[in-house]
């Protein structure tokens, strides 16, 4: 559907690697980061602890030899002497590791007991056994994200058959804010003003020549998101990917997360309708069992 008058909104030039790569090696299908970095603009809240969860997002997506205290100075743009006391900062409270002989820095699992309680929150464990079964059910990739407060979209978990088709994306990784298919699954429920103040500061990127990049393009494509139950992505995000993605709602009613299912666009195309229909009904039980609030106009 496209809007006969399109708004004409200022448009940011793609950038030189996409943000996902899908491959093939003749067995099974990948999807990669295509991006060199995983860094995201700073909050601008508390600079120093900004730049600490910059280092930490940084080593959770690099390979180990890329971890020296040069590379992650060179890119994450912090002098050499602060990122040295941050590291070491972390490093002293169990978050890091340092290998003397290699010179680099990877995380610790110490981390995780910082965040221990996250690891056992009933609604992730109910979300991870519906989706456990879509993956054996169906035979392809879903990861689970959540909305940041920057409007991004956290890696927070992925399932797949590395048979046949691996999502090779790090926990950490984030999708922007116009990520087609979680973009859509966010949006098509809330209500018509927190849209409109969503495009309010929206700049297009042109990911593929696929690509929606007018207002009234992406607002048709989430009214039919909320006429068919379910957002859709046809190789807008990433080429020769199809994209299928349902929002998760919390008690409260707004969307706590977003399961998203991908796969080449021929597979996907000839099972959209199964897969679509499975996820419906997986997200109608993690509903059920965590007592969400829906909104009036998403599809039972």
């Amino acid at each position: 559907m496209k809007s006969p008058r399109p708004t004409v909104t200022p448009m940011q030039e793609p950038s030189s690697q996409a943000p996902e790569k899908l491959s093939h090696d003749g067995t099974h299908w990948t999807v990669t980061s295509g991006v060199g970095e995983g860094g995201k603009p700073g909050l601008g809240l508390v600079p120093a602890l900004d730049k600490a969860i910059a280092v930490i997002e940084y080593l959770n997506w690099q390979p180990a030899e890329e971890t020296t205290l040069a590379n992650i100075s060179s890119a994450l743009k912090i002098t050499k002497s602060h990122c040295h006391s941050i590291l070491k900062t972390l490093q002293e409270h169990g978050w890091l590791r340092f290998d003397e002989r290699a010179k680099t820095y990877a995380l610790h699992p110490g981390l995780l007991g910082s965040v221990s309680k996250l690891l056992s929150i009933p609604m992730i464990d109910i979300i991870r056994t519906e989706i456990a079964g879509l993956v054996n059910a169906i035979g392809l990739p879903f990861v689970l994200s959540q909305p940041m407060p920057d409007q991004t979209f956290m890696l927070i978990d992925k399932f797949h058959d590395p048979m046949r088709m691996e999502v090779s994306l790090p926990i950490g990784f984030r999708y922007p804010r116009d990520a087609s298919a979680q973009m859509r699954a966010y949006l098509a429920w809330l209500p018509e003003e927190k849209v409109q103040t969503w495009f309010d500061d929206w700049t297009p990127v042109q990911y593929t020549a696929a690509t929606l990049t007018t207002q009234d393009e992406v607002v048709a494509e989430l009214q039919a998101s909320r006429q068919r139950g379910y957002a859709r992505s046809r190789a807008e995000f990433t080429d020769g990917l199809m994209a299928i993605a349902l929002p998760i709602f919390g008690r409260s009613g707004d969307v706590v997360f977003i399961i998203n299912c991908s796969a080449p666009i021929d597979v996907m195309s000839a099972l959209e309708v199964e897969v679509s229909t499975a996820m419906r009904v997986a997200v109608a039980e993690i509903h059920q069992q965590t007592l969400a609030r829906l909104p009036e106009n998403f599809r039972r």
